[in-house]
């Protein structure tokens, strides 16, 4: 059971991500619904209060015309760093180097970003044979389990980074 402080707070975030993307959200994916899976993953998962909210805002700035400064204003500086070290570089042209850049700058952050960066991932999976991605999602995972393996391989976010690398390994190896 989460406790009724805890669930006044998550519901505070998702609030505030359903009136974002509702309001200017640019993303034909289902971003809603996709984020209310990270920040819950996140909770089943035990992670504190502002890793869970920093989860259920992840999309937002990149998916939206809402400010880091908003969400800094209504979640604060700890929050807003995760959702801004997560967030992608779209003057960034090659998309390989946008996902390196989100990730280096979640790792400079901290274990925090890392952790909420890893959820992403993991709620994404299941997309990633359903569109004509090539190579690029698995490379993008993989490229982020090589660079987090150190920061979270102890972390209970980690077993679903290593199931995944197994289906990478397994079922897409070349």
């Amino acid at each position: 059971m989460i406790p009724y402080q805890t669930s006044k707070e998550m519901e505070g975030a998702i609030g505030f991500l359903v009136q974002a993307i509702t309001m200017s959200g640019n993303n034909p994916k289902p971003v809603i619904l996709h984020s209310i899976l990270v920040g819950l993953s996140l909770t089943k998962l035990n992670y504190p209060i502002y890793i869970i909210q920093a989860g259920f805002l992840h999309d937002t700035i990149e998916d939206s015309s809402t400010s880091i400064e908003s969400i800094k204003g209504q979640f604060g500086d700890k929050i807003a760093a995760i959702v801004a070290a997560c967030t992608y570089d779209y003057s960034i042209q090659n998309k390989a180097e946008q996902y390196k850049d989100a990730m280096h700058r979640a790792a400079e952050v901290g274990k925090d970003a890392l952790i909420v960066m890893a959820a992403d991932l993991i709620q994404n999976e299941p997309y990633y044979n359903q569109e004509d991605f090539t190579r690029y999602p698995w490379d993008k995972i993989t490229y982020f389990i090589e660079l987090a393996r150190p920061i979270l391989e102890d972390e209970p976010v980690w077993k679903d980074l290593e199931a995944i690398k197994r289906k990478i390994y397994g079922v897409n190896q070349k």
